[in-house]
């Protein structure tokens, strides 16, 4: 095998595909990337069983071939590479790759013998939508961030996906909070309900750019993304998604609009007061005032300050885990938000003060106060 390519094209090719590639595997050839030349078609492939990345450029193709090559020793020293021009060269006899630039030579092993398994060949979908990039990427990001980490309940790794032909929802939760996002554009002729593992999601995030069109895939166990050259192909979380909307709480009568700038950078300086382990934060509600605390009794420091608000209900104290209310924060685009609460033991909602084709919902529970 071997090709002429322009090193830049192929350090961004092969960035999508090196993120899905297991640092350690006891497989080994997991750690390796599929490297095959058809023609003026160079494309990469990699895999950690559960997720497939393809990627492909176009090259001066020499002599076609494929051959296993070790992924991070490839893509460590491509990314190094200032931009120009490679000649890559297998030798099959020695088994070796020669990559020939105008800094320098550099050679390592290969696999002809390893296979990496082909999942795309399985893969036969019965549906599928398309999907602006940009649109989709929204989707991922204000959900994201709210996926549980917990492999006990491998049902909330992922986003669930409820496609209709109302639009589409996602919605991510780890138990302490929770994400419902819709968006009014993206719909579908029939309902379909898919849980799309966090990993693969992070993939699709980074790998298109907003212009692109996505054609998203279905299959009883998979789901693939495609835009020109770049595929990824992924197992769906095969677990019943938690019933959600019965602890999104309907009577939250305690109704709050503030800044949603002014509430983030009160949180995020008083939160460096909090107890490194709880992050607890007290949030005290009067009239058009809210106030935010913090204490460390092991440490003998604490904060508070007072944000002006729009607020006439009962006084209440509340406390939560003042990162998740700085990740909910973040995660809002209004200037104005809205806060609506129940009790000091019930969830908090947390909502856009103004809503156009998307239904943004955040869910925070709160933590119990020291006395």
């Amino acid at each position: 095998m071997k090709f002429i390519a322009q090193i830049k094209p192929l350090q961004d090719t092969l960035a999508k595909v090196i993120a899905v590639i297991p640092s350690k595997s006891t497989l080994p050839q997991l750690e390796t990337i599929l490297v095959e030349l058809k023609g003026d078609s160079l494309t990469f492939t990699g895999t950690d069983l559960e997720i497939t990345v393809t990627a492909s450029l176009e090259v001066s193709g020499v002599k076609d071939g494929s051959a296993n090559i070790p992924a991070k020793l490839f893509y460590e020293i491509v990314r190094a590479l200032a931009e120009g021009e490679l000649t890559f060269t297998l030798d099959k006899t020695t088994r070796r790759a020669l990559l020939q630039t105008a800094q320098g030579n550099y050679q390592l092993s290969v696999d002809e013998t390893a296979q990496l398994p082909n999942a795309a060949a399985d893969f036969k979908p019965e549906g599928s939508i398309s999907a602006d990039a940009a649109t989709l990427k929204r989707l991922i990001s204000k959900t994201l961030f709210a996926v549980s980490t917990d492999d006990l309940r491998p049902s909330m790794m992922g986003v669930l996906f409820q496609f209709s032909p109302d639009g589409t929802r996602a919605v991510a939760t780890d138990g302490h909070r929770l994400v419902r996002f819709t968006n009014a554009t993206l719909k579908t002729d029939s309902e379909l309900d898919i849980i799309v593992p966090s990993k693969a999601l992070g993939l699709v995030a980074k790998s298109f750019d907003d212009a692109d069109t996505i054609a998203v895939s279905f299959s009883p166990t998979h789901v693939q993304f495609k835009s020109g050259q770049t595929t990824i192909l992924s197992r769906l979380i095969d677990e019943r998604y938690p019933n959600y909307e019965a602890v999104i709480p309907r009577e939250n009568d305690k109704h709050l609009l503030i800044s949603k700038d002014a509430m983030l950078r009160s949180v995020k300086r008083v939160s460096i007061f909090a107890n490194a382990n709880t992050r607890q934060l007290r949030f005290q509600l009067a009239k058009d005032q809210m106030s935010v605390l913090a204490e460390n009794y092991d440490a003998g420091n604490e904060a508070r300050e007072h944000i002006p608000c729009d607020y006439s209900s009962d006084e209440l104290t509340i406390g939560f885990n003042g990162r998740f209310i700085e990740d909910a924060l973040g995660h809002l685009d209004t200037e104005e938000i809205s806060l609506k609460f129940s009790t000091p033991t019930r969830a908090a909602i947390i909502e856009p003060a103004s809503t156009n084709e998307e239904d943004l919902l955040m869910l925070v529970m709160p933590v119990r106060l020291n006395a």
